[in-house]
């Protein structure tokens, strides 16, 4: 899976090049749960199947099945992971 430009390779890098345009993007397009089970993430991928389209909140499920905190901006998401 792709974002920001870069070839994403695990759950480091999607933080990494963290964006909520091209999250939101790849979940509706059926990437990131393909992504997911691609890279031994099946539990992630479960829980994002289990996100119904129509639910007003798809970001604030998004970032749960992450651990993202929900008041960063993707700025300091993708700083969190070159901080560890």
């Amino acid at each position: 899976m792709m974002m920001n430009g870069e070839y994403l390779e695990n759950l480091d890098d999607l933080k990494r090049c963290f964006s909520i345009d091209e999250l939101l993007y790849n979940y509706e397009s059926g990437g990131l749960e393909i992504w997911l089970e691609k890279i031994g993430e099946a539990e992630k991928a479960e829980k994002i199947r289990s996100i119904s389209k129509i639910d007003a909140n798809i970001l604030v499920r998004l970032y749960e099945v992450f651990g993202l905190d929900l008041n960063m901006s993707e700025e300091e998401i993708r700083e969190s992971v070159t901080l560890k």
